[in-house]
C-alpha cells in the first residue's frame, strides 16, 4: 500500500521532479540487485504483470537485464545528464533513486523496483569428470542454453561484446551452421558466431566475429558446461 502511494504521488509530482533536476550532474547508480514489484502503464493504472523485470548493476558501469525466465542481457550502462539510463537495447529515466527504492518510466510506463534479496546465485556442484557421459555427437546438444552462472581462473572485469550469454544448437545443416552463440552484446537476431562442428575432444568449433573453441565439459540432464581460456560457463534451458 505504502509503494502504490509513492507511485501515486510521483505521478502528481512528475512536473515538479522534472523541473527540479540539475542538467550539469549526472546521477550515479551504485552496485546492486532490483527487482520489479509494481507496474503501472502510462496513464498510471496498475497492471498485473508475470514477466517480472530484474537489473542488477555492478562495478565498472556494468549491468545484467532480464525478465523472468528470459534471456539474460549483458553489457555497459550509461546514464545521462537528464538521468535516462541506457541499457542498449532499453532506456528509462530514473524519476526516484534510494536505498530501497527505483522508480524508472518510459513510454510503455511506471517500473516500482524493490531490492532483489532473493537467492538468484544458485549453486552447481561440478560432478566428477568420469560420471560425465561422453558427447560424442553434436545432437545430444541441440536447443536452446542460458549461460545462469560464470567461473573465471583469474580475475579482471569481461567484456560483454566477448562474454557469452546464451547458445543455440540446431544440429547439422544444408549451409554448414551447426547453432549459433550469443554474446552479452547481441540481438536476439543477430548472433557473433555460429557454431561449425562438434571437432575431436568434445570441442564446440565456432567462428564469425573471430575464432573460438569451447571445451565441452558437461552436456546432460538438461545442464551443459563449456570452458574457454579458464573461464567457465553453466547454461541450462530454459524451462
Amino acid at each position: 500500500m505504502l509503494k502504490t502511494k509513492i507511485v501515486i504521488l510521483l505521478v502528481l509530482l512528475l512536473p515538479v521532479l522534472a523541473h527540479g533536476i540539475d542538467k550539469k550532474k549526472k546521477k550515479i547508480i551504485g552496485p546492486g540487485r532490483w527487482r520489479e514489484i509494481e507496474r503501472r502503464s502510462p496513464d498510471s493504472v496498475v497492471h498485473s504483470f508475470m514477466d517480472t523485470l530484474f537489473i542488477r548493476f555492478l562495478p565498472k558501469d556494468s549491468f545484467q537485464f532480464r525478465h523472468r525466465n528470459g534471456f539474460v542481457y549483458e553489457g555497459v550502462y550509461t546514464v545521462s545528464e537528464d538521468s535516462i539510463v541506457d541499457l542498449g537495447s532499453v532506456k528509462y529515466k530514473i524519476l526516484l533513486k534510494r536505498p530501497d527504492t527505483l522508480l524508472l518510466t518510459n513510454q510503455k510506463g511506471y517500473f516500482l523496483m524493490g531490492v532483489d534479496n532473493s537467492d538468484t546465485a544458485e549453486v552447481i556442484v561440478l560432478q566428477k569428470q568420469d560420471t560425465a557421459r561422453p558427447v560424442t555427437d553434436i545432437d545430444m546438444m541441440i536447443g536452446r542454453w542460458t549461460v545462469y552462472r560464470r567461473k573465471a581462473d583469474g580475475f579482471g572485469a569481461l567484456d560483454p561484446s566477448d562474454n557469452i550469454r546464451s547458445v543455440y544448437v540446431t544440429g547439422p545443416s544444408t549451409d554448414g551452421k551447426q547453432g549459433f552463440v550469443y554474446s552479452g552484446s547481441d540481438a536476439d537476431n543477430a548472433p557473433s558466431w555460429y557454431i561449425k562442428e562438434l571437432g575431436g575432444g568434445q570441442s564446440l568449433v565456432c567462428d564469425g566475429k573471430r575464432p573460438r573453441t569451447f571445451k565441452v565439459l558437461r552436456c546432460q540432464d538438461g545442464e551443459m558446461i563449456l570452458e574457454e581460456e579458464g573461464m567457465k560457463y553453466f547454461l541450462k534451458q530454459p524451462k
